[in-house]
């Protein structure tokens, strides 16, 4: 076994000597451009009705030699086709080539459809509708058949949905790979308890599909110098140059109600971290500005099979950061989904 293992990290370490990566941030832009707006085009993409009918946008990116299934879940304000690098750094790995890419647009983001008269407003009507819309997609794409091993790898927001599905699907996935989840969001300059009591008076008074306090509509003029989710300056231009491409996608800020769900739907499943036994992998961003890190270390203590990746210098937004961050994150993603 020791010899087998010295093998595997011989090997291992050979492979990511090369660079296998899509992109550098030294030439970005024109990267970008030859390799990843090519494969959006490729990709497939459909509509399915979630709760109350709210129309789900989704794509997917099917390889023909691929037995394996992988989920991806963006967080808050993120189109899924931002996650499209992601997949090409992938598919250059024996692991990505055998890798079937499904992903899925929130209710209320991305191109699925808001339910508020402020389209770019975050709003969300009950949490419980982000986890059932999750089990709808796996269904409906008929993910128990077409796939030999299911895995599922979900950021923020939508880490903090995925923690709650495996929590009541057990068996929904074989492995689950989780960016700075949201188990329980920040809320500064706010104690949680304060900023909790405010959004519920809000909402009891009818202004819960008003902006919360200190929350505004989208801002095509965000700067990256006053940005908190990236520490790249090549991302961030095409992070904002997404919503230039699907505009439909715009979001700003979040409303009362938005908060108050959120806050809502991670509270229980605080409590309830020691019942997940599915192996998971925690990406946990050192300068980190909306998911609380107590709470992303208190799972992967408590969880029966977990590594939690420290990045001690990313931002937010982990497989969106410096090349020397993300580099990190998908060479940890490829030896975890085999």
């Amino acid at each position: 076994m020791k010899v087998f293992g010295l093998i595997g990290l011989f090997l291992y370490s050979s492979l990511f000597s090369q660079n296998l990566f899509a992109l550098s941030e030294k030439n970005y832009p024109a990267e970008y451009a030859e390799k990843i707006v090519p494969l959006i085009k490729k990709m497939n993409e459909g509509t399915f009705n979630g709760v109350n009918n709210v129309s789900i946008h989704y794509r997917t990116y099917l390889q023909p030699q691929a037995r394996n299934c992988l989920v991806i879940l963006p967080g808050r304000t993120e189109p899924v086709e931002k996650y499209a690098e992601v997949i090409y750094d992938l598919t250059q790995t024996p692991t990505g080539k055998n890798l079937d890419f499904y992903l899925m647009d929130h209710r209320g983001q991305g191109q699925s459809a808001r339910m508020t008269k402020v389209g770019d407003m975050g709003y969300v009507d009950h949490f419980a509708n982000y986890v059932t819309d999750i089990e709808t997609f796996v269904r409906l794409q008929e993910l128990d058949i077409r796939c030999e091993h299911k895995f599922l790898l979900a950021h923020s927001m939508g880490a903090g949905i995925a923690t709650a599905l495996i929590i009541k699907n057990p068996n929904i996935f074989e492995r689950v790979a989780l960016s700075s989840p949201m188990l329980k969001i920040m809320t500064r300059p706010y104690s949680y308890g304060v900023a909790r009591t405010i959004v519920e008076a809000q909402t009891l008074v009818g202004r819960g599909a008003k902006f919360a306090i200190g929350q505004t509509g989208f801002n095509p003029d965000a700067k990256f110098e006053e940005n908190s989710f990236t520490s790249s300056p090549e991302r961030f231009v095409m992070a904002m140059s997404m919503f230039d491409t699907f505009p439909l996608a715009k979001l700003g800020g979040v409303a009362n109600r938005w908060v108050l769900e959120i806050m809502k739907g991670t509270n229980p499943i605080r409590s309830r971290f020691h019942e997940i036994s599915v192996p998971l992998m925690l990406f946990h961003a050192g300068l980190e500005a909306y998911s609380e890190p107590s709470e992303m270390i208190k799972l992967c203590d408590e969880a029966a099979n977990c590594k939690r990746v420290y990045l001690e210098t990313s931002k937010h937004e982990v497989m969106m950061d410096r090349d020397v961050n993300r580099n990190v994150v998908i060479k940890n993603l490829v030896n975890f989904f085999y």
